[in-house]
């Protein structure tokens, strides 16, 4: 399967045993790290800059409990997209403020959205307003009724 062209980085367990810790917890010191892990200080600063410059680590980020700040509904939106503005219109969607992933996939929809919203009726209008995009052909959506895992960290 194709990496859209990107190069695999290779890790070793340094590297591994970093990425590990930074997902556990983002805010960990370089300095305990190196102490834990019996690395020194410097070598564990150049192996997280060059994570950083190869594109590994792409940001540092809170999870957040969205329920908790009332985005209580979550929907998976399959979008038919006239195909000339299939680019076109990833681009812009992934602007949008509800949605919190664009997939581009193969099948009978070109595009899954992942989104949040406060209510039914923010979903309703966000619905609307997407099918009044000429790019749309069609959507498809399912609402979430039980998010069983919701953590975009995978086991390294």
């Amino acid at each position: 399967m194709s990496n859209g062209g990107r190069k695999k980085v290779e890790l070793d367990t340094v590297d591994r045993r970093l990425l590990i810790e930074l997902l556990r917890d983002s805010r960990v010191s370089l300095r305990r790290l190196s102490e834990e892990m019996s690395v020194s200080p410097a070598t564990l600063h150049n192996r997280f800059t060059r994570l950083v410059q190869e594109g590994v680590i792409k940001g540092f980020t809170a999870l957040v409990d969205y329920t908790k700040l009332g985005y209580s509904l979550s929907a998976i939106i399959m979008v038919k997209v006239n195909g000339k503005y299939l680019v076109e219109f990833e681009k812009e969607i992934a602007n949008t403020d509800n949605i919190v992933a664009v997939y581009d996939v193969v099948g009978e929809y070109d595009v899954v959205l992942i989104a949040k919203f406060r209510s039914v009726e923010d979903l309703d209008v966000f619905l609307k307003q997407l099918l009044k995009n000429n790019k749309v052909e069609r959507t498809y959506t399912s609402i979430v009724l039980n998010a069983v895992k919701e953590d975009p960290r995978v086991k390294i």
